[in-house]
Order: C-alpha cells, then structure tokens, then sequence
C-alpha cells in the first residue's frame, strides 16, 4: 500500500471513530455503554490515538476490555528466575514445562485440545488445525501448535473455538450467518469467515471498538466482504446487510437480513437488566436459529455506586436464559466445567 493510500485508510478510520461517537452523543440512552464500559471507552481511544490501530491486540488497555490473555503476567525474566528456583529443589525439573506453564502455554493448548475434542465434526465439518489467529494488531501473545508450524492464536480465538464447539453439537446443518453483539475485535468473524467463503457475519458494538473490528476484519477479507459503516450508510433508515460487516450499537434495529446464530460472549454481563432486555428483544425480532451465550453464572461483580466499575444489577447466565426462553426459545445445551472454567457457563438455545 502506497503511503497516500495508506494516509487515506487512516482518514477513514478517524472518520469512523468520529461518526460513530458523535451518533454515540445523540442516540437512545439504552445504547450507550453502561456503567461498567464508560471507563473502557475513554481508555481505549486514549490507547488509539497514542499506539494506532496497528497495535491495537497490545495497547496497555486491550487485556482490560476485549483482548483476555493466558497466564499470570510472568515475564521471561521471572520465569527464569523461577525456573533457577525450582532447579534447587527438583532437579528433575523441566525448563520448557517451567515457562510453559508460566506464561500461559499449557492452558492454552488445553483450552485448543478441549474445544476439538468438543467439536462435533458430523454435525459441522469444520478445519480447526490449520487456520488461527492473524498477527494483524501485534497480538501480544501467540501460542503455537505442537507440531504445526505457523499456526498460532490467543485467547479470544480459543474462547470462541470452545463457544462455537458446542453449538456443533445442536445445529442440523453447518450456519451460514452469524449475528453478534460486542464482538470485541471481530475475532468470530475472522474463525468463521475464514473457515466457510460462504458465511457472514455482522458485529453490533460501541466505539471505539466498531472501528477496531472493522479494521480488523477488512484487513482480513477486504472490504468487498465486510462492509463498514461509513458514508455509503445512512444515519438513518434501514441497514441492508447482504455481506458481514461491523455496525454500532443504536442500529441494531436497523440492520436487515435472517442470521442462523447469534452469540453473546462476557458482553450480556457487562450490561444492565434493561439494557440486556432491549437486545435480546431485537435479535429475537430476527428470528434467529440459535442463540449462544458465553457469560458468567453469577455475573460480573457490582458496581458499588454508579461511576464505578462494575454492574450496577449484575445480569446472571440463567437471566440471559430466561429472556431467551420468555421470546420462544429452548435451551438445548449448558456446558460449565471442563468446557469452560472460572464461573463461566454456555448456553445454547433453539427456536421453538
């Protein structure tokens, strides 16, 4: 890419951002962030405009919001010293199997070797060995396969791996369209459009992270497959999604087109009870399929006063349940341990 048009596609991005926080300013209250993101959006677009997009997998608040890493913050250095420490009183003990489980390895090949045992092939034939995670956005960690070279991912693409595995398990034929909410950086669209040329996929969220996800999911597939939501798309009106694209959360209503699939993951509990209500409302007016939620049994933590970070009413994973269930739907599936970990819970309902 040539340096004009490489200025130019960074025009875009700024417009977007700028765009979608002006609307952000003027749209339905509901569609704001809540009390537990207010704080995550002013960190983020400090982070973007001092480290770029480019950079936007290791900006010094990507692990806080939408970018969850492995491990406990060891550095190569602590790990060595912990090895040296270990080698005193085990001299059996390993290097390799030291920093591998200090820096997060073994966990996430655990978490990988789950979501393939998981996955069912019959139902959903699907290449989960040799596709991972881009290094567009410097990632700031890459774990690799055993024995597969190049193929390395992070823990966002393990968590929708293992979200996706048991939606194999209760679809009849492979999904073609995948609605979401609070996609983050847009790494569902990038396992899912990556594996099928066929898919779509469409992500609902907040700034800055519509301009994140859009960016990374065009530098992926071109903007001749994930349409961005730029001038071409009116502040008004309806919203016709005939490819994926990335689009705010006030248009929620907006966007046109059946989906197979929607999916939740940690967003749902980061909201309030009428926020989540109003959402889930206007994906079942969809008619989707299934609806996947990967979310706390017990929620995110309360806020102690507003302004504060946390929820204001935790919203739990059997109240996502309920108004699924209140809308038609059935839950088919509920996977906690050894699926997931640490609270976390999948829920997989059908459309009755």
């Amino acid at each position: 890419m040539s340096s004009v048009s490489s200025r130019a596609r960074r025009s875009d991005w700024a417009r977007l951002t700028e765009r979608t926080l002006a609307e952000l300013d003027a749209c339905e209250p509901i569609y704001r962030p809540t009390n537990f993101w207010g704080p995550g959006v002013v960190q983020l677009l400090k982070d973007m405009d001092t480290d770029g997009l480019e950079k936007f997998k290791s900006w010094p608040n990507s692990h806080t919001w939408f970018y969850p890493k492995y491990g406990n913050g060891f550095s190569n250095a602590s790990i060595a010293a912990t090895y040296k420490a270990a080698a005193q009183v085990n001299r059996w003990a390993s290097e390799g199997w030291v920093a591998s489980a200090l820096n997060g390895s073994l966990e996430a090949r655990r978490d990988y070797d789950v979501a393939g045992v998981c996955w069912n092939h019959q139902r959903w034939p699907a290449d989960l060995r040799n596709l991972g995670e881009s290094p567009v956005g410097t990632p700031p960690q890459a774990y690799q396969l055993s024995g597969i070279d190049g193929i390395r991912f992070g823990r966002p693409y393990v968590n929708y791996l293992i979200l996706l595995a048991a939606l194999s398990n209760h679809v009849e034929v492979p999904p073609k369209s995948f609605l979401e909410i609070g996609g983050g950086f847009g790494v569902l669209g990038e396992i899912v459009l990556a594996r099928d040329s066929g898919a779509r996929y469409v992500d609902i969220d907040i700034p800055p992270l519509v301009t994140v996800a859009s960016y990374y999911l065009t530098r992926l597939f071109g903007t001749d497959r994930v349409a961005t939501y730029d001038s071409s798309v009116a502040a008004s009106g309806p919203i016709e999604v005939t490819r994926s694209g990335v689009f705010p959360s006030w248009r929620i209503e907006d966007v046109q087109g059946d989906f197979d699939v929607f999916v939740n993951s940690f967003s749902f509990q980061e909201m309030e009870f009428d926020v989540v209500e109003r959402y889930v409302g206007a994906v079942c007016a969809k008619g989707v399929r299934y609806a996947v939620s990967l979310n706390s049994r017990e929620g995110t933590y309360k806020a102690e006063k507003a302004g504060d970070r946390g929820s204001m009413e935790p919203v739990k994973s059997a109240d996502i349940v309920g108004m699924f269930e209140n809308r038609g739907y059935t839950l088919v599936g509920q996977y906690d341990e050894p699926l997931v970990h640490d609270g976390r819970q999948v829920n997989v309902l059908k459309k009755n």
